[in-house]
């Protein structure tokens, strides 16, 4: 690779999910988790951890089926979504009874999503061949690619990454789910963060970070927030799924944000207090 040429997290992405195919059927699942620690040094305060986990299966790259759920401190939420003719439908009891959904559904966006991963740049990645061995680390910002001298290249030669990059491209990583980390003067500022990859039956990709801050009602207490997200994609077979029969005593529901409201307070568009969290 000249030195004009730069790796980007997208090409090691597509090179992993090479054996998986872009028709037919596949599920991705992303979760992330969140966990909050205030308390002064020496003190236990680490709060309950919260996470939003998402599964969307796609059918020939269009989007067919998603479940999105809340965990944490207060009693779970979930809902699904799902196909119906030409629009969708949402359901919030594991899909016996299903309400209109006006709007095409933004839960996460596979295209978008791995051609902003082509925009990022990586410095480094040292990864695993099917063999098990960890000695093919090639010189810094420089990729082997299948065939060019670092080894013999089996079918699906990569089986795990660990990836460099630098603050910049890290803090772009995260605005692809809208985590304005760093954007706000006043936001937590950003300690740490890792990249992983991994290829199995799945391909995934692994990023946790963390921020610090101080409780603003007392400067004096460090907030410590640490963040994970998993982005799993993998091939299904056939899948028969139930028929969506609209129920009529259900709302018609003109986004996500009405179905979030539903669930908070039993009916849509509640004034104020409607918002969900961002889930793509």
């Amino acid at each position: 690779m000249s030195s004009d040429q730069h790796l980007s997290l997208g090409a090691l992405y597509r090179e992993m999910r090479a054996g998986l195919g872009d028709a037919g059927r596949v599920r991705v699942t992303v979760e992330f988790q969140e966990r909050t620690v205030a308390a002064p040094a020496g003190e236990q305060g680490a709060g309950e951890p919260v996470s939003l986990e998402t599964f969307v299966e796609y059918e020939d790259r269009v989007l067919d089926r998603a479940q999105v759920a809340l965990n944490g401190p207060d009693p779970p939420k979930r809902f699904l979504v799902a196909r119906h003719g030409s629009a969708y439908a949402y359901s919030l009891d594991g899909g016996e009874r299903w309400g209109r959904l006006a709007a095409h559904p933004r839960i996460f966006d596979l295209e978008e999503f791995e051609a902003e991963l082509g925009q990022i740049v990586v410095e480094d990645a040292t990864y695993d061949v099917l063999d098990g061995s960890r000695d093919l680390q090639g010189p810094a910002g420089s990729w082997a690619v299948p065939g060019a001298g670092y080894g013999p290249a089996p079918e699906r030669f990569v089986d795990a990454l660990d990836v460099s990059m630098d603050r910049e491209a890290f803090l772009r990583l995260l605005r692809i789910f809208s985590a304005d980390v760093d954007d706000d003067p006043d936001a937590p500022a950003l300690n740490a963060f890792s990249v992983s990859m991994q290829a199995a039956d799945d391909v995934s990709l692994q990023y946790w970070w963390s921020l610090s801050d101080t409780v603003s009602e007392a400067g004096d207490i460090p907030l410590k927030i640490r963040c994970g997200v998993s982005i799993r994609v993998a091939t299904l077979g056939a899948v028969e799924a139930g028929a969506v029969r609209l129920d009529q005593a259900l709302p018609d529901v003109a986004d996500l944000d009405g179905v979030w409201a539903i669930l908070r307070h039993g009916a849509p568009d509640a004034p104020g207090d409607g918002d969900g969290p961002e889930v793509g």
